[in-house]
């Protein structure tokens, strides 16, 4: 196993322990590295590691600190990987829903209307939703 995720390893120990608690600032990457007698490199590749897990987060500036919470890995809602999608997240499902849809999309199947529905729109909105008066 690599030095850098040992280290990290043991870090995500302290985190899940309260050793480190939610909050608390990490030294600096040089400091942890001066502490730890490893090069700087390798502190660099710890902090990196312990913020793709989730446990830590920089603010430029501040420093580095242990998150409130570990980020989840997964979306709160998840459909399966294979098969049908259940649009009844979406939108409630509705008596004749699929007539009502295909009626909303048709107008895009024309090339210019489809470009001009997907095409950013500034500040000033468009001239059928015009941006609200300041």
């Amino acid at each position: 196993m690599d030095d850098y995720r040992r280290i990290a390893d043991g870090m995500a120990a302290d985190i899940a322990a309260g050793r480190l608690r939610p909050g608390d600032r990490l030294p600096t990457q040089r400091e942890f590295a001066r502490r730890r007698g490893i090069a700087a490199s390798t502190a660099a590749r710890v902090y990196r590691e312990l913020a793709g897990r989730g446990l830590t987060v920089g603010e430029v500036g501040r420093g580095t600190f242990v998150r409130a919470s570990p980020r989840t890995a997964d979306p709160a809602v998840a459909e399966p990987a294979e098969g049908r999608v259940d649009l009844e997240f979406n939108h409630p499902v509705v008596p004749g829903q699929s007539a009502l849809l295909a009626a909303g999309i048709a107008p895009l199947l024309r090339p210019d209307v489809l470009e001009s529905a997907t095409r950013p729109v500034g500040p000033a909105g468009t001239a059928a939703a015009p941006a609200p008066p300041p």
